[in-house]
């Protein structure tokens, strides 16, 4: 519905309810607004105020009596650019602000971080945090879990990880030989099913993932250099035998 486009865009009821009665008589006075509208003048000119800030609404003076139009409705999109190029400076401030922030970090070899994320949210969370990191990426895969769970954004992350040149590798067991697509920098091989356990395991970095897939997924990350190298090497060796 319309009415939740415009709330999406930062719209107030009353700026709604303005603007699609002014949508439908293309132009009217205030006072006659408030009548048909039910709302009172105060809000009414308040809202006819904003939505003229926002570039959609514009006044007409007719002896002296101002009334207000809408401008085309292709003016809404520009709302979502001018939104647009808003979140992308805020991004680009944020990073700088948090790299500023981001104390340097000496890790001791012992040391070691642990936690647990949940559901598409928290799994999207260590998904992007993987690329972010810029590493090899290497996966134990039972099955093809994270493209059924994910769909659409399966793509757009190995999309995201090609563009960055961020190299894969992938274990998988042989029953999936015939479905498994390929892809930029991205390496299979295929294993029986005796080296392959239900969780998938992802290794970056300094860091291992073990995802349990089901309807509300649960991922335990542990960051541990000695850790994550004692399971790369059972990948490693696992790779380099077949």
């Amino acid at each position: 519905m319309i009415e939740n486009n415009l709330e999406k865009l930062g719209f107030s009821p009353s700026e709604i309810k303005v603007y699609l009665y002014l949508i439908e008589r293309e132009s009217s006075y205030a006072n006659r607004i408030s009548a048909e509208t039910e709302l009172n003048r105060t809000n009414v000119y308040e809202a006819l105020d904003r939505l003229v800030t926002k570039g959609i609404v514009s006044t007409i003076s007719h002896n002296k009596v101002k009334s207000y139009k809408t401008e085309p409705p292709e003016s809404l999109k520009q709302i979502v650019l001018a939104k647009e190029a808003e979140l992308k400076e805020t991004m680009q401030s944020l990073t700088k602000d948090i790299s500023k922030l981001r104390k340097p970090v000496h890790a001791k070899k012992d040391s070691l971080e642990a936690g647990i994320f949940t559901g598409r949210k928290g799994l999207r969370i260590l998904f992007e945090e993987i690329l972010e990191t810029n590493k090899p990426i290497c996966f134990f895969a039972s099955q093809l879990q994270f493209k059924s769970f994910f769909g659409a954004y399966f793509e757009q992350w190995h999309k995201k990880r090609a563009q960055k040149g961020i190299k894969q590798r992938t274990i998988f067991p042989k029953d999936l030989r015939n479905k498994v697509k390929k892809r930029t920098l991205l390496s299979y091989k295929f294993v029986d099913n005796k080296y392959i356990s239900p969780t998938t395991t992802i290794l970056f970095s300094d860091t291992t993932l073990f995802i349990q897939w089901s309807k509300e997924p649960l991922a335990i990350k542990i960051q541990n250099k000695e850790i994550t190298k004692s399971h790369l090497n059972y990948f490693n060796l696992i790779w380099n035998s077949k």
